[in-house]
């Protein structure tokens, strides 16, 4: 008796390890966006946080963007923040620099009425899908200081 593989068994097993690779991969690459989604929307429940309670502690809107840097340690951490100027942050998916999932905007132009608004962007990656699914908050407003506010 033969102790070797034939060629024709080898060849059936490099096409089934195949098959089984490329239903794999997919859904592996899909397992990494989706937990960098969930770390980009942690973040931004973080900046928001922290964007409110520097505004509340110091009774006043940061005015500029290292102010903004200061105050916040993941805005400090994270590259996926873009401070645009220190009204506005962009969250960009940084496999594609170019897709905006996320803005949050700080509208003090009401003084007695401070707002942070956090609104989707055009990117359209399976990132920023992730992100626009785990914050759903679209253009809501949140007052963080102002008239509303009782102390």
């Amino acid at each position: 008796m033969k102790k070797a593989f034939t060629m024709i068994e080898l060849i059936f097993i490099i096409v089934i390890i195949g098959i089984l690779a490329s239903v794999a991969l997919p859904r592996l690459s899909a397992t990494r966006d989706d937990a960098k989604a969930s770390i980009l929307a942690k973040a931004i429940q973080s900046v928001k946080s922290e964007i409110s309670s520097a505004i509340l502690a110091n009774n006043r809107v940061p005015t500029t963007t290292s102010e903004m840097i200061k105050i916040s340690n993941t805005l400090r951490d994270l590259s996926n923040f873009v401070l645009v100027n220190n009204k506005v942050i962009d969250i960009v998916d940084t496999d594609d620099n170019s897709s905006v999932c996320k803005k949050i905007t700080i509208d003090d132009s009401n003084i007695s009425n401070i707002k942070l608004t956090i609104t989707d962007g055009v990117g359209d990656t399976a990132i920023c899908k992730g992100v626009k699914r785990l914050v759903p908050d679209n253009n809501t407003s949140f007052t963080i200081a102002g008239n509303l506010i009782n102390y």
